[in-house]
């Protein structure tokens, strides 16, 4: 499944997050940082690192003696990274293509003390398989931190795409969690132990051209009701002035 995701997929991400993060409330990577605890010397492995949202962050955290191997399907984010990370003379940053089903072969020489995967790992073909098998890349007080969209994520949204849809057959529903709660126990056999969290992060858009802008970028988009959703935003913005959206993210710990 990974190695379908096409340029189109991550220009519509990369535009979703700049807006995500344009008005934020709480800035998310300050989370994934407090959830993952990173120290000097670390030594860490980001599957699905993207362009580095979540890896250079990282950086200052773990050096000087610490590194940073990011591994994504894309060859246009693996290229970014590295080009940034020698601009910035980070040479403990390095991004390489592949997938994760392959990386557990690929890096069996390797231990890490912290595999992290933010909004990327059910991407997986076997997301399960590979969340097992990862454990034989940690160290022996080595920590997994994965997270993705939780249950309720973007409830606002929904709202108005079903306020405007008049079968209630045809509404659409926001996604669950990434995982499941039997998905993560049954990993969780796997490890020492596992633990849960949640954020309920709020991005406040100030403009309805820029709600516009993040629904068309999303899957839950459908053009032909595209007037009747931006009528209903400008009645929001001009009684409340502004469109909140609440971004549910779960994350998961696994300790070896």
């Amino acid at each position: 499944m990974v190695e379908q995701i096409d340029t189109h997929y991550y220009e519509t991400l990369k535009r979703r997050s700049y807006l995500n993060n344009k008005g934020t409330l709480y800035k998310f990577e300050d989370w994934v940082i407090k959830q993952c605890k990173p120290y000097p010397e670390m030594r860490v492995l980001e599957l699905g690192c993207g362009t580095g949202k979540h890896t250079f962050p990282f950086a200052e955290q773990v050096s000087p003696a610490g590194s940073i191997l990011g591994i994504d399907i894309s060859q246009e984010a693996v290229t970014e990274v590295n080009e940034k990370a020698n601009s910035n003379q980070l040479k403990h940053i390095r991004a390489v293509k592949g997938s994760f089903d392959e990386c557990v072969n690929l890096l069996h020489d390797s231990k890490f003390d912290l595999i992290l995967s933010c909004y990327a790992i059910y991407y997986a073909e076997d997301m399960k398989r590979v969340l097992c098998a990862l454990r034989s890349l940690l160290s022996p007080k080595g920590h997994i931190f994965i997270c993705g969209y939780g249950k309720g994520n973007n409830q606002e949204i929904f709202n108005i795409i079903n306020h405007v849809i008049p079968n209630p057959r045809e509404h659409r529903k926001s996604a669950g969690d990434f995982i499941d709660e039997s998905s993560i126990e049954e990993i969780g056999k796997c490890y020492q132990r596992f633990s849960t969290v949640r954020l309920y992060n709020k991005i406040q858009f100030n403009g309805v051209d820029d709600v516009l802008e993040w629904w068309k970028n999303h899957p839950s988009y459908l053009p032909e009701i595209y007037d009747q959703v931006k009528g209903t935003l400008q009645s929001i913005f001009a009684l409340k002035g502004n469109f909140v959206l609440t971004k549910s993210i779960l994350g998961v710990n696994y300790y070896s």
